[in-house]
C-alpha cells in the first residue's frame, strides 16, 4: 500500500470515529431504530475528508453528507447542531491544512440540505393534511364534524406556524406556533393581513408571488423572507402560500405556513462573513478587497479615479520578538481600530491583506481626489503610543505606498503592483512616510526586480563580460595597469550599468560567484595581454565569505599570475565593519600572499587617513568628486592645499596615489601639481571589452 493510501486510510478512520462520537455522544444517540451506525459513520467519513482536502469539492461533499444523513432519517435540529459542531471544532483539528472556506462551505451545504430535507418533508405532510382538512371545511355539512378533532389537533400542535387567511390576506385563524413566532395573539392576527407583517424590503416579492398564485401560474408560492416581530426585530422565515379551492376550483382561502429559520440564516451569514473577513481584526480580507476593487473598476468613467493605499507596519517583527505573538495580535487589532474611522471618513474600504499589511480602496470623481492624503491620515493615526501591557507602551510607525488611476485606464493588477512598488520605495527611503506611485521610478524598480530574478545562474549562462580601463603613470606616461570593470549585456534588457545590478547582487549571495568569476577571468586576461598588473573590485560581502582567501590563492596558482601583479580594490565601507574581524583578517591574509590592496573612492565615506592604518594598503584612489573640485574656476587655493596634504600623508604611509575620472588636460595638470602618481579616466582611455 502506498504512503498516500495509508494516509487516506488513517484520515478516514479518524473521521469515522469522530462521526460515531458525534451521533452517540452527549445527550445520547440520535439514530432511529434499525440504522447501522458504524456503517453510516464509515460512509460519512470519506466525503468529509474529501471536502476538507479540496475547497472545490466541499460543496459536493456537503451534499453527499446531507444525503446520507437524510436517508437515515437524521434531519432533526439536534442532528444539525451536532453536525455543525463536529465540522467546526474537529475540522481544524483533524484537517489542519484545510482552508477556512472549505470548512465554511461544507457546514453551510450540509445545514442547507438537511434543513431543506426536513422542511420539505414536514411541509408536504402538513400541506397534505390541511388540504384535506380545509377542503372538508368547505363542505361542513358532510365532513366537518368527522374531521374536526383530528384537524384541530394537527393545526394546534404543529411545530411550524400555520394560518388560514381570506383571499385578501385577512387572517381568520392561526395556531400557537404562529403566535409565538411573531408575538401576536390570535385576536390580533384577525385584525391584520399577511402583508402587514412582511418586511418592507421584501413586500414586493411576496405580493408578486401571491398574484401569480391567484392567476393560476403557481400551485404554491414558497420564499425565504423577513417578517417583523411585534417587538420590531426581523425574523427570517420560509413561507409557503397555497390556495384552498372549492369543488369547482374556485379559490376560497389561503393556507399560510411559516418556519422560523432565523438561526439558520444567521449561521449562514456568520459562515459567509468568516469567509470574507479577517478573523483577528474583523476587517474585509484579501478576497473581499479584490472583489470590491474589481467592482470599482467594472464601471469605467472618464472622471472616476480609483486609488489604492498599501500600509505596512515598520519593524513589526520587533514587536512580536519583544512582547510575543499575543501582544503582536493586540497591536494589529489596535491598528485596525485606529485605521477604521479614518478610512470611513474618507469613504474608503479598509482591509487587512495579511500579517501587518493593510490596504484602503478609494474612489472619487473630483480632480482633488487624493489617496495620498488618506495615507498621511492613516499614518498619523498611529502617533499616540499603544498600551500593550500594564505600564508598557509601544509606538508603532508605518509606511504607505499610494497609487491612483482613472478607472477607464486601470486594471486591478496594475493598481496593486504600482501600490506595492510605491510601498517598497517608502521602505527604502527611510520608512515612516507615504510615497506616491511614479511611473519612472516604478519602471526602475521593475527593472531592478527583473535583474534580481535573473541573477541566479548568471555565471553559468556566461552572460557577463569585463571592460578594461587603463591606469597611467604620471611620471613617464607608461601603463601602470588595467582596472577590470564588470559589465552585463543582458539578453532582454540590454547592457546594464554596474550600479543597476552590482548592488542587487551584493544583497544576495550572487556576488560571491560573480566576484569569483571576475577575479579568475581578469587573471587569465592578464596573462594573455601581458599588462603590468590588473585591478579587481571586491565587495565587503566577498570578504565575509569563508572561502574567499582560498579562491584568490587558487586562482593565482591556476593562472600562474604573480601575486604582486594583482590588485584588489575595496571601499571605505570596510572600515565600518572594523568591529567584525572577518573582512580585515581576509585582507591581511591576501596581503600576506603578496597581493596589493587598493582603497577605492577615498573621501566618499566615513574614513580618514588614520583609520586607513589598520588596513594593509598598497595604493589609494582619490574619489572622482575631488577631481571635480580641481575643475572649478576660479580654483580655490584651499582645495589645492587640502588635496596636496592628503597626497603627502598617503605618500608618508608608503601608498601610491591614483586620481580617477580625469577627462581634461587641465585636470591632468592639476593632479600632477598636487603630486598624484597614477591617473585614470577618459583622457587616457575609455573602458573597452577585449576582442
Amino acid at each position: 500500500m502506498s504512503e498516500n493510501s495509508v494516509a487516506r486510510s488513517h484520515t478516514a478512520g479518524r473521521w469515522t470515529a469522530a462521526w460515531l462520537e458525534a451521533l452517540t455522544g452527549e445527550g445520547g444517540a440520535v439514530l432511529p431504530a434499525g440504522v447501522d451506525l458504524p456503517a453510516l459513520a464509515k460512509r460519512l467519513a470519506k466525503p468529509t475528508a474529501s471536502g476538507l482536502e479540496d475547497p472545490g469539492r466541499a460543496a459536493a461533499a456537503g451534499q453527499t453528507i446531507a444525503g446520507l444523513l437524510a436517508g437515515a432519517r437524521l434531519s432533526s435540529p439536534e442532528v444539525l447542531r451536532r453536525v455543525v459542531l463536529l465540522l467546526g471544532t474537529r475540522g481544524p483539528e483533524l484537517a489542519p491544512d484545510a482552508p477556512a472556506t472549505a470548512i465554511a462551505v461544507l457546514q453551510s451545504e450540509v445545514v442547507d440540505r438537511l434543513a431543506s430535507a426536513a422542511r420539505d418533508t414536514l411541509l408536504d405532510q402538513q400541506e397534505a393534511i390541511h388540504q384535506a382538512s380545509l377542503t372538508s371545511l368547505l363542505d361542513a355539512e358532510r365532513a366537518l364534524f368527522a374531521s374536526e378533532a383530528r384537524f384541530r389537533a394537527v393545526f394546534a400542535e404543529a411545530a411550524i406556524g400555520i394560518g388560514i387567511a381570506a383571499l385578501d390576506g385577512q387572517f381568520l385563524h392561526v395556531n400557537h406556533a404562529m403566535e409565538d413566532m411573531l408575538g401576536y395573539s390570535v385576536d390580533e392576527f384577525r385584525t391584520r393581513r399577511l402583508g402587514d407583517f412582511v418586511h418592507p424590503d421584501d413586500a414586493a416579492d411576496v405580493a408578486d408571488g401571491f398574484a401569480e398564485l391567484l392567476a393560476g401560474a403557481l400551485d404554491a408560492f414558497r420564499s425565504e423572507k423577513r417578517y417583523r416581530h411585534r417587538k420590531g426585530h426581523p425574523i427570517w422565515t420560509r413561507l409557503t402560500l397555497s390556495l384552498i379551492r372549492a369543488n369547482d376550483g374556485t379559490p376560497s382561502f389561503q393556507l399560510v405556513m411559516m418556519e422560523d429559520v432565523t438561526a439558520h440564516h444567521q449561521l449562514t451569514e456568520d459562515l459567509r462573513h468568516a469567509a470574507t473577513h479577517d478573523s483577528l481584526t474583523g476587517l474585509p480580507n484579501r478576497d473581499q478587497f479584490l472583489t470590491r476593487l474589481d467592482a470599482a473598476l467594472a464601471a469605467p468613467s472618464s472622471e472616476r479615479v480609483v486609488g489604492v493605499c498599501f500600509v505596512d507596519i515598520d519593524g513589526f517583527k520587533m514587536v512580536n520578538d519583544t512582547w510575543g505573538q499575543l501582544v503582536g495580535d493586540q497591536v494589529l487589532v489596535e491598528v485596525a481600530e485606529r485605521f477604521a474611522p479614518v478610512a470611513a471618513a474618507a469613504g474608503a474600504v479598509l482591509a487587512r491583506l495579511a500579517g501587518d499589511e493593510f490596504v484602503a480602496l478609494t474612489t472619487g470623481d473630483s480632480p482633488d481626489h487624493d489617496p495620498a492624503k488618506l495615507g498621511e491620515a492613516l499614518l498619523a493615526a498611529l502617533d499616540p503610543p499603544m498600551a500593550v501591557a500594564p505600564g508598557e507602551l509601544v509606538t508603532v510607525r508605518a509606511s504607505a505606498g499610494v497609487v491612483s488611476l482613472p478607472s477607464a485606464h486601470a486594471s486591478a493588477q496594475d493598481l496593486l503592483r504600482a501600490a506595492d512598488l510605491a510601498l517598497h520605495s517608502a521602505k527604502e527611503e527611510g520608512r515612516g512616510r507615504v510615497v506616491t506611485h511614479d511611473a519612472d521610478r516604478t519602471q526602475r524598480q521593475i527593472t531592478r526586480f527583473g535583474v534580481a530574478m535573473s541573477l541566479p545562474g548568471l555565471v553559468e549562462r556566461q552572460e557577463l563580460a569585463i571592460a578594461y580601463q587603463p591606469m597611467v603613470r604620471l611620471t613617464d606616461g607608461r601603463l601602470h595597469g588595467m582596472e577590470a570593470l564588470l559589465r552585463w549585456p543582458h539578453p532582454r534588457l540590454g547592457p546594464l550599468p554596474p550600479e543597476l545590478f552590482v548592488g542587487v547582487a551584493e544583497e544576495s549571495s550572487a556576488i560571491i560567484a560573480i566576484g569569483r568569476w571576475v577575479l579568475d577571468q581578469a587573471c587569465r586576461d592578464l596573462v594573455v595581454q601581458g599588462w603590468p598588473l590588473v585591478s579587481v573590485n571586491v565587495s565587503v560581502r566577498q570578504l565575509y565569505s569563508a572561502g574567499f582567501v582560498d579562491d584568490v590563492a587558487r586562482i593565482l596558482d591556476e593562472t600562474g599570475v604573480a601575486p604582486d601583479r594583482l590588485r584588489l580594490e575595496v571601499t571605505e565601507t570596510v572600515i565600518l565593519h572594523g568591529e567584525h574581524p572577518g573582512p580585515l583578517d581576509a585582507l591581511a591574509a591576501i596581503a600576506d600572499l603578496g597581493v596589493g590592496i587598493v582603497m577605492d573612492d577615498f573621501g566618499t565615506g566615513y574614513s580618514n587617513l588614520a583609520a586607513l592604518r589598520q588596513l594593509p594598503l598598497t595604493e589609494l584612489k582619490l574619489a572622482g568628486s575631488f577631481v571635480d573640485v580641481l575643475g572649478r574656476r576660479p580654483l580655490d587655493p584651499m582645495d589645492t592645499h587640502f588635496l596636496t596634504t592628503i597626497v603627502d600623508l598617503a605618500h608618508a604611509m608608503g601608498l601610491i596615489v591614483t586620481a580617477e575620472g580625469i577627462e581634461t588636460t587641465e585636470q591632468d595638470q592639476q593632479i600632477r601639481t598636487i603630486g598624484c602618481d597614477v591617473a585614470q579616466g577618459w583622457l587616457y582611455g575609455q573602458p573597452r571589452l577585449l576582442d
